[in-house]
């Protein structure tokens, strides 16, 4: 935002708690008080206003989607949390202290409105024990949701809140200090949160790194009639303490359970409780953590927190327990029908699951915005991913962190790191700059879990650092023309790409280099030193991170700028975790830089398709109004990952779902770098080339498309089993054919149409290939080009309309309505519902070798080299699937349903 920006945005704070209080509208409010706001400004702010406004009512605010077989209960249909003391006065806190825009409040509000209606009234007559799962994206502000929900929870009646936060003692103040400022209020009155008469919040644990729950001195509070509220880690030996003041509670009284992050320990990873991996390294805990001392062996074992909180929520009478995470993968495979002798059953999300809505604007940034995702079934593209992405090479990896089998690593600054910080420099100048105040800047390295690899990475980092600084000040005539030049050709067009009025020349940096080209920004966050992370106490930190596992989950990050990620992990839920990069960035995306390997980055575009998926998945179940122990959602497998850790998915298996039922699918992917490049294109073009000419002279023919219908299914299985491409999370070729094959078995599929789509024009510039197609020697190749930063994709290659090939103008209409009445969501869909489950359809692509990249695809790169050897065409393909009520399918990952009927 610029500073002129800044300023009326102030203006904005003090006037809508004018308005707010004396109902009147901004133009009222200054003319009653003109001198709240120097007059000659009175204009301006009136027309910020205005248009602020307008912006908002193009955003779009969703409500979560709802998998639970009878919706919100009843009661929740005749309360109105607009009237609770707790949730006006944090929404007023909200609005005035902490500035959230109207639209982000009214997201907070409908959200936790909905999953409060799936709890039980506190008040009910009879015991109960209710159990849900609330996904969200990656520091989305989870946080948010489940404060705002404890305060409708208190004002509908539940007495007790406990909040389950995380392994270390730095996630779980933080989490106690948010809560204490989003219910306390802190500068507003005491954190502890007098409130009138009887409405008081009393807090049983504190914001210090020693303050996690005692039960000394604390069993008073339960005789009175304020509301009681605790922040507990996940630690065997705390979690006993609680199970033994727990005893206490009065059998009436309704209890809140939140378990934040509740993909990380509370998961049994026992069942017959053999012994644990010891994960001490892993998870990089002190003893501080502990209740002293060297823990027990068993203190480490997740499957003993499992138990506990089990135990824990079983204690009440009357409970509701809420686990809320962003990574649902080992949640979703709980066995439902669990049960322990002692535990009772297992916390498998039985009551509902929700999904939180992206959060609307464009603040946020999760995966998708960064790395782009696979096009999903009815949608006609993908997504690309943002700029901001920087390879680093596998030789730079292997001088930051070692070998699996080493004798002895010292870590060095490769040159990747090396433009890395210079990137940092750069970018945190730049936001200084901009805002004109003070702000937060960071940097993240992040190159391997183990502390001595990160100690010392440390010291060659603060070495580099040591002479960046002394070119600084005394070689500047030649480090800065560097700077200059890294400034003017890689930061400032994306900047102006994203936001013209954002841009700021180079000389309006220089001022505020100096702050952090030094290595006494370096700070190690791990148990060999001091060094902590505290937002509260720092506020505009401006600091370079180096750490693994501490900073894994659920820590939140201000200001991150630039990523140093290359650790490896083969989990769908670590590494979209360690993704610390991913957040309320929006005013200052075009700044970040993200440092990745090929690999990695192309991970995260597979887990950004997976997610998107799995939440589909969820909307799907939903709209058909199913329980979440009746469906089971599946994921979807991959060639290199598993969803979760493997004691994490015990009774998960390898599954056949009917995952192609009504989806488009289309190879995008090709190793167009490889050595044995030429000889797969050229292969798959003898493939097609074998299909299309044993098909005769078309029987449709349009300009762009040449089509045929009444094609035996074997040939197109014969072309699928000889045509290769690239891993495709979304598309394993012989699932495809295995789910065609079993089709056949039920009468489906039995017939194929195949179209090629081609490019129109006859133009002098136009590639043409021959395909062996009757009557037609010669058709025009189209023109792709592949990402960027993720080079063995495409990113799309289909045309929206090829797929209306077979339907009648009747069937068109009858789509199109039924996607207007909601019947779909997306018009695909609808399209893909009008076809016989007798008739798929495959679609031939033939692409040009000399594809350019377009002239403002600053995100694209052409498909081979200038110069570089390429083939005669790189031939695609895409399949349309009808619905189907058959059991065919393909390879998911999914847990049990429930036995009970």
């Amino acid at each position: 935002m610029s500073s002129a920006g800044d300023r009326l945005e102030k203006h904005l704070y003090v006037l809508q708690a004018m308005m707010d209080r004396d109902g009147l509208s901004l133009e009222e409010i200054l003319t009653r008080h003109p001198t709240v706001v120097p007059v000659e400004e009175h204009a301006e702010l009136m027309q910020y206003w205005k248009e602020q406004q307008r912006q908002a009512t193009l955003i779009r605010v969703l409500r979560p989607t709802e998998l639970s077989p009878a919706g919100p209960r009843d009661w929740s249909r005749v309360h109105d949390t607009s009237t609770g003391y707790f949730w006006n006065r944090q929404r007023a806190y909200l609005q005035h202290r902490l500035h959230r825009k109207t639209y982000e409040i009214d997201s907070t509000d409908r959200a936790s409105d909905r999953v409060l209606a799936h709890l039980e009234d506190p008040r009910h007559p009879e015991p109960f024990n209710v159990r849900g799962l609330v996904v969200g994206h990656v520091q989305s502000g989870k946080t948010a949701n489940f404060s705002a929900l404890i305060a409708k929870a208190a004002d509908a009646g539940y007495k007790i809140v406990i909040v389950l936060s995380g392994l270390h003692n730095s996630l779980r103040r933080q989490t106690q200090r948010r809560l204490q400022r989003d219910l306390g209020h802190e500068n507003w009155g005491p954190p502890r949160g007098v409130g009138q008469g009887d409405q008081w919040w009393t807090w049983i644990t504190g914001e210090g790194l020693d303050e996690d729950f005692d039960p000394n001195g604390n069993a008073g509070v339960l005789q009175g009639q304020n509301q009681v509220i605790m922040v507990v880690k996940k630690n065997k030996s705390r979690l006993d303490r609680l199970l033994t003041w727990v005893e206490k509670v009065p059998a009436h009284v309704p209890v809140l359970v939140i378990d934040d992050e509740a993909d990380q320990a509370s998961v049994n990873t026992g069942g017959n409780r053999a012994e644990a991996e010891p994960i001490a390294d892993m998870v990089d805990l002190t003893a501080i953590d502990f209740e002293g001392g060297v823990p027990s062996e068993d203190e480490f074992d997740p499957s003993a927190i499992n138990l506990r909180i089990r135990k824990l929520i079983d204690s009440f009478a009357r409970c509701a327990y809420v686990a809320y995470t962003a990574t649902p993968f080992a949640n979703i495979l709980i066995n439902p029908n669990a049960s322990d002798w002692e535990a009772g059953a297992d916390l498998f999300p039985q009551d509902f699951i929700l999904t939180l809505p992206h959060p609307p604007g464009a603040a946020y940034v999760g995966p998708e915005r960064l790395f782009g995702r696979e096009p999903l079934p009815g949608e006609a593209t993908g997504l690309d991913g943002l700029d901001v992405i920087q390879i680093v090479p596998d030789l730079d990896v292997e001088q930051v962190a070692p070998p699996r089998a080493r004798k002895a690593f010292t870590p060095r600054v490769p040159d990747s790191l090396r433009q890395a910080l210079i990137d940092f420099f750069l970018a945190a100048s730049a936001r200084v700059a901009r805002s004109g105040i003070e702000q937060p800047c960071t940097m993240l390295i992040h190159a391997d879990m183990r502390k001595d690899v990160q100690d010392g990475l440390s010291e060659a980092l603060r070495e580099e650092l040591g002479t960046m600084r002394q070119r600084w000040r005394y070689d500047r005539g030649d480090f800065l023309p560097e700077l200059r030049q890294r400034w003017n050709t890689d930061f400032r067009p994306l900047i102006a790409s994203v936001d013209l009025e954002r841009d700021v020349p180079f000389d309006a940096l220089v001022p505020f280099l100096d702050e952090f080209i030094t290595p006494d920004l370096v700070r190690v966050l791990n148990s060999n030193h001091d060094d902590e992370l505290d937002f509260d106490l720092e506020p505009d930190l401006k600091a370079i991170l180096i750490g693994g596992n501490k900073l894994s989950r659920g820590v939140t990050v201000d200001g991150l700028l630039i990523s140093y990620f290359v650790r490896r992990t083969p989990y769908y839920d670590t590494l979209l975790q360690m993704g610390r990069w991913f957040g309320y960035r929006g005013d200052y995306v075009d700044l970040t830089r993200l440092y990745s390997t090929e690999l990695l980055i192309r991970w995260f575009h597979d887990l950004a398709t997976i997610e998107e998926d799995l939440r589909r998945q969820i909307e799907h179940y939903a709209f058909r109004k199913l329980s979440p122990s009746k469906v089971a959602p599946e994921i979807r497998s991959h060639a290199k990952m598993l969803p979760t850790s493997r004691n994490k998915m015990k009774d998960a298996e390898l599954v056949q779902a009917s995952s192609f039922d009504g989806r488009k699918l289309q190879t995008i992917r090709y190793s167009f770098d490889s050595i044995n490049a030429q000889d797969i294109f050229n292969e798959n073009l003898a493939a097609g080339r074998e299909l299309l000419g044993q098909l005769g002279a078309p029987t449709h023919v349009v300009p762009g498309r040449l089509g045929w219908q009444g094609v035996s299914p074997e040939l197109v299985i014969c072309f699928l089993q000889n045509f290769r491409f690239f891993e495709q999370v979304d598309f394993d070729p012989d699932a495809v054919v295995d789910y065609i094959q079993a089709r056949l078995r039920h009468g489906e599929l039995v017939s194929w149409r195949i179209m090629v789509s081609y490019r129109q024009g006859t133009g002098q510039d136009e590639e043409t290939i021959d395909l062996a197609i009757t009557d037609h020697s010669q058709i025009s190749m189209v023109r792709r080009s592949r990402l960027a930063k993720d080079p063995t994709s495409l990113g799309v290659v289909t045309v929206p309309e090829d797929e209306l090939f077979g339907l009648t103008e009747q069937q068109r209409e009858s789509a199109l309505q039924r996607h207007a009445n909601g019947e779909f969501t997306s018009l695909g869909d609808a399209y893909r519902s009008e076809r016989s489950g007798r008739e798929g359809l495959l679609v031939l692509y033939p692409i040009s070798p000399a594809s350019p990249p377009g002239e403002y695809a600053k995100n694209r790169r052409a498909l081979f080299d200038e110069g570089a050897k390429h083939p005669e065409c790189v031939l695609a393909y895409s399949l349309v699937f009808p619905y189907s009520n058959s059991d065919a399918g393909t390879t998911y990952v999914a847990g049990p349903t429930s036995d009970q009927q």
